[in-house]
């Protein structure tokens, strides 16, 4: 009986010594070791990047090149429309604008008629003007061109010739509207017998300023 007794107490004992050694030894040693294998596979940390504020764009620069709108616009020598109408500019115009003062922007530089006397300048009103130019159809660039030189000779036998000889003389700047509505057009000339001419003025009333139209060929030649 005591040696059944001594073999119990044995083998509690040596059940004990192992609970020990898995508590006290090998268990921390194995938590230890997961701890660093978790360690070891987190991310490391990333310090935040603190960025400046950006600074803000400046503002794009005031628009100064506008186009014009109507058909026809007076040119006046002061910022209202009882002033008088120094010159007109015509639709699809690209005028450059110097200043802006009350709804008008004046177009050229100040300048004085006579000594003492008040400065003026050129002003057009803002609300007849367009930031793009404007869209003219073809039916309407010959409506306008039509008014220009209605009153020429012959208008309605040549009108196909007058008007694209017109437009041709005002695209390339050799004419404008002004010079065409100053002469009411082409005008029949009289001087030369063997070809059949028209004429008009511009830039000016001189000889070297009258420009003719061979209405045959479509020819245009100065004397």
């Amino acid at each position: 009986m005591k040696k059944v007794i001594m073999a119990v107490l044995l083998l509690l004992g040596v059940a004990c010594a192992g609970a020990g050694y898995y508590i006290f030894y090998y268990k921390p040693q194995q938590d230890a070791l997961a701890l660093e294998q978790a360690q070891a596979q987190e991310e490391p940390v990333v310090p935040l990047v603190i960025l400046e504020d950006e600074p803000e764009p400046p503002p794009p620069p005031p628009q100064t090149d506008y186009y014009v709108n109507p058909d026809k616009l007076g040119v006046r020598e002061a910022p209202n429309y009882d002033a008088f109408i120094e010159s007109v500019v015509y639709r699809g115009d690209k005028l450059h604008i110097l200043e802006k003062k009350d709804g008008w922007g004046r177009i050229s530089a100040y300048f004085v008629y006579e000594e003492g006397g008040p400065e003026v300048a050129e002003w057009v009103p803002m609300e007849a003007l367009l930031e793009v130019p404007p869209t003219i159809t073809k039916k309407e660039r010959m409506t306008t061109l039509s008014e220009y030189i209605e009153d020429s000779d012959d208008f309605k036998q040549h009108f196909e010739m007058f008007i694209s000889t017109t437009d041709q003389l005002i695209k390339d700047g050799t004419c404008t509207p002004l010079d065409f509505e100053e002469t009411k057009g082409w005008i029949r000339s009289v001087t030369f017998s063997e070809q059949e001419a028209y004429f008009v003025y511009c830039g000016g009333l001189k000889q070297a300023n009258k420009i003719y139209l061979n209405i045959r060929t479509g020819k245009i030649f100065y004397r």
